[in-house]
């Protein structure tokens, strides 16, 4: 999976409100008032392997550098408190979203030879659309989520994040992207720690750890449209409450199905920001 440049949060509004957000007030402290947005978020193992590889790979590393080293630190971030934003935001998800967590190896190495196939001379291409397959029968399987043709979808969740969360990770995001960029103070410590976190089929980079912060952050940056959101409220419930929803209900119209591509698309286009095929790839897994 490519992970395009990171970008920094000149075009990611996230402080600012629109008429378009949902907007719920909660207090954490007293006295202190909470602004919550509502926003979708796919039960996909792809993406929640990059939600939570922006935590064990770039955050939590911070975190931990903050208290060992903390004159390697870039300068104008705050580590910690990134960390703990990423936790809320965490906490907000569906518990399934939480407790699964993608193993080291997820997602497959797509290029990869099916050992019991053992056919050096089969295609690639084959190999790709085979795995994709099966990948998105296996989440999407008991979703109950219906497309009007009866393919059942990958399921999607209505979750509300507070909005300075999503703000304190996108300002480190852009500092860190102004470090890496012009190669300030603290960028040999994100290499060192890129070092230190490959992945599963090769070495990392520190623009790369970024990478997906950056996916998580255009995920969820304010959408969708109050239109979509209408259309697909009536539809995402949680799996505790599955069984209260009959699967009639659960089948989408036309105007629905519509609603829940864009939303596939978001989602795609910010895995795989830049290439056309690979995005189309991923959203029609959904």
């Amino acid at each position: 999976m490519s992970v395009g440049p990171v970008r920094g949060p000149s075009a990611l509004p996230w402080n600012r409100l629109t008429s378009e957000d949902s907007v719920t007030l909660g207090e954490d402290t007293p006295g202190t008032v909470i602004v919550r947005r509502e926003r979708l978020v796919p039960g996909d193992p792809a993406w929640l392997w990059d939600f939570h590889r922006a935590h064990s790979m770039l955050l939590a590393p911070l975190a931990a550098a903050a208290e060992r080293e903390p004159a390697q630190l870039p300068d104008g971030i705050a580590p910690v408190a990134a960390l703990t934003a990423w936790e809320a935001l965490c906490t907000a998800l569906p518990e399934e979203l939480r407790t699964h967590v993608p193993e080291p190896g997820e997602p497959a190495d797509d290029l990869a030879e099916p050992a019991e196939l053992g056919r050096p001379g089969g295609s690639v291409s084959d190999r790709v659309l085979r795995q994709a397959v099966q990948e998105r029968d296996r989440v999407a399987r008991g979703s109950g989520l219906r497309a009007p043709d009866g393919r059942e979808h990958i399921p999607v969740y209505l979750v509300e994040l507070a909005v300075r969360d999503l703000g304190t990770l996108a300002a480190l995001l852009h500092r860190l992207t102004q470090v890496l960029t012009g190669r300030l103070h603290g960028a040999a410590l994100l290499d060192r720690i890129a070092e230190r976190h490959p992945y599963p089929l090769g070495p990392s980079t520190a623009s790369s750890l970024c990478g997906h912060l950056r996916i998580l952050l255009d995920t969820l940056r304010p959408e969708p449209s109050s239109q979509d959101l209408a259309l697909l409220r009536p539809l995402l419930v949680t799996s505790a409450h599955a069984d209260l929803v009959e699967s009639a209900s659960r089948m989408l119209t036309a105007e629905q199905e519509a609603a829940y591509r864009r939303f596939a698309c978001r989602v795609a286009d910010a895995v795989c920001p830049g290439d056309l095929r690979e995005s189309a790839a991923f959203a029609w897994r959904y």
